[in-house]
């Protein structure tokens, strides 16, 4: 699976046609960890999409072979909830695909979401440790798992993911500015899935600095 292309696909599934604005590069562009001798490299892209919010695809390459991406989606003006949030890992011949949703207390109708979890439920869920926001997750969210034979599918079922998103979150009037923010509030103090790596790289202050201005910026 080549993750660098997906990333483009993703990209462009939730921004083509719109008139986003890409956020020009900073201390958070490119980074690595440790600092000599780096284990760990790390290149972030973000967007700002009007009508929406904003948009983050963060690649992970390290020294023993295991890329990640994480695509975040996080509302700003229209407040469009379910957060979505995805995380996509290779190691060697192992894939693991999560396509996270968060409602943050709303009960909006995401009919596009819902087909999409039917058409892929049936592929092998991974099973992963108990966490807080485990519990918090949208009925209809993705967590599967794979090897190389499954690139395509899997990739299918992002990208499908990803241009369901964009249809729901264009096309739904309910906004809950509120439940995000707090939502929000929770994936910093309370972890989220990139806070023991984030911590590493930026310390503890660093590291919710970074994930209030890339993951999960809200509009000032």
């Amino acid at each position: 699976m080549d993750l660098l292309s997906l990333r483009e696909q993703m990209t462009s599934a939730f921004l083509e046609g719109r008139d986003s604005v890409r956020v020009p590069e900073d201390e958070y562009t490119d980074f690595r960890y440790p600092r000599i001798l780096p284990m760990m490299r790390f290149h972030v892209e973000r967007y700002k999409v009007p009508g929406f919010g904003s948009f983050m695809t963060m690649h992970t390459k390290t020294a023993f072979g295991m890329q990640l991406l994480t695509t975040s989606f996080m509302a700003g003006e229209s407040g469009f909830t379910p957060y979505c949030l995805i995380d996509i890992m290779t190691m060697g011949k192992k894939r693991t695909v999560f396509v996270e949703y968060y409602e943050c207390g709303s009960s909006s109708a995401v009919p596009a979401l819902r087909s999409v979890y039917d058409q892929y439920s049936h592929l092998p869920d991974y099973t992963e440790k108990p966490h807080w926001y485990v519990g918090e997750r949208a009925p209809y969210s993705l967590i599967k798992c794979g090897s190389a034979a499954d690139d395509p599918v899997l990739e299918s079922m992002v990208l499908d993911s990803v241009k369901s998103y964009r249809t729901d979150s264009s096309s739904c009037d309910v906004s809950n500015m509120t439940g995000l923010t707090s939502f929000r509030e929770r994936m910093v103090n309370e972890g989220n899935p990139s806070s023991s790596v984030l911590e590493k790289v930026f310390g503890k202050e660093g590291a919710r600095e970074f994930f209030l201005k890339c993951v999960m910026p809200v509009d000032e």
